[in-house]
């Protein structure tokens, strides 16, 4: 495997990206194909999707191409729009003051309500944000709002 194979884990979520793939097929050391792909993934409300070539295609068919090619650029990414730190701070003292004393009960909260691994309330988006803060506000029967802000 060639070390500019694609790494799926880049630490920025998104909620697109799109990139060029270069796959080449060799047979005992002879390169027998050379192929140009475009691959497409996309966020959704259910999850990842994935388009080869601009044709809707299994996602770990898309992941697997992205895995085994020899070369892939990123040709276009539409990032998410996070919260960022000093939001993030205002969210941690809401919470603190709430009786989530701890940053890991913070986190744990957010991922409780969101159902994924959370390490930075700055990575969440505002979306996320709201819906961390009403869960918390929720699990002690408050209504969101009323006593912390």
């Amino acid at each position: 495997m060639n070390p500019t194979t694609f790494t799926p884990n880049t630490g920025v979520r998104a909620l697109s990206r799109t990139f060029n793939v270069l796959s080449v097929t060799r047979e005992c050391g002879v390169t027998t194909d050379v192929e140009y792909t475009t691959i497409n993934l996309t966020r959704t409300d259910a999850g990842l999707s994935a388009q080869i070539n601009g044709q809707p295609a299994e996602l770990e068919r898309a992941v697997a191409t992205l895995r085994t090619a020899e070369r892939v650029w990123l040709l276009d990414e539409v990032l998410l729009s996070v919260i960022g730190k000093a939001t993030a701070r205002l969210l941690h003292i809401e919470l603190g003051r709430l009786g989530y004393r701890t940053s890991a009960s913070h986190y744990d909260v957010a991922a409780a309500v969101l159902g994924r691994t959370v390490t930075s309330l700055a990575a969440l988006t505002a979306q996320e944000a709201a819906l961390t803060r009403s869960f918390a506000y929720g699990q002690l029967g408050l209504e969101t709002g009323s006593v912390a802000a």
